[in-house]
């Protein structure tokens, strides 16, 4: 199976759903991480092209820790739009090149725009892919891919329905999110986070849930077209 995940930001794919990307690989499916985001406006310390180099690299770092494949869409931070002809365009693309069977993506009521911005575009592109006269560099897809949307960021106003555990690949999670020291500096200074002990709580709690030591939770999207009668989740 072709599993395609789409995230905002360099690191939110890490730390939404990383444990299961891991979990993917190891059971011999392909992964692609992709984010649209270049990570251009999350520092103090760096320039917007600096920051987006050193971001970059982090990503690719991780995705090598998982063993996903790596796509960068490099819009900049806080301009995701789902209406925006030329981005509705460039991850279309982005999707045919990919080819999932599977995409997650943000769930739609997260906490900033950029997440929920990307949530519709991960949505409306893996249909939009299927149209032969939506043209882009690569060939429509023959169906949507199944979808699923990952948690909001620190799970809240999010019920999970269905449940990943995580439990052998949460150091391969806590050492993808390793990667991203400059976002780890970040988040201490600009949001007061310790965004690696807040992932192992929020796993945990997820597995609480489900029985397990640790999980990640998602919803399934069941819009026409996109509901299944199998599980594609591992």
């Amino acid at each position: 199976m072709r599993v395609m995940a789409i995230g905002a930001h360099p690191d939110d794919l890490e730390i939404l759903c990383g444990g299961t990307l891991a979990r993917y690989v190891a059971e011999g499916h392909s992964v692609v991480m992709c984010h649209i985001a270049r990570g251009d406006r999350g520092s103090y310390e760096h320039t917007r092209e600096e920051i987006a180099a050193i971001r970059d690299d982090e990503a690719r770092a991780a995705a090598d820790v998982i063993g996903a494949d790596y796509l960068a869409l490099s819009v900049p931070d806080g301009e995701i739009d789902a209406s925006s002809p030329e981005q509705r365009e460039l991850v279309t693309e982005a999707i045919r090149r990919a080819r999932p069977d599977f995409v997650l993506a943000h769930a739609p009521n997260d906490y900033m725009t950029d997440h929920v911005e990307a949530s519709r575009l991960a949505l409306d592109t893996s249909f939009l892919a299927t149209l032969p006269l939506f043209e882009t560099a690569s060939a429509h897809l023959p169906e949507p891919p199944a979808l699923a949307y990952m948690e909001t960021v620190t799970g809240n106003d999010f019920v999970p329905t269905e449940f990943v555990d995580i439990s052998d690949f949460m150091a391969a999670k806590l050492e993808a999110l390793d990667q991203h020291q400059s976002q780890l500096r970040w988040l201490a200074d600009h949001d007061g986070v310790d965004m690696l002990d807040q992932i192992r709580t929020v796993s945990r709690y997820r597995g609480l849930q489900c029985g397990v030591e640790y999980a990640e939770g998602f919803v399934p999207c069941n819009v026409w077209l996109r509901a299944r009668t199998r599980r594609y989740l591992p």
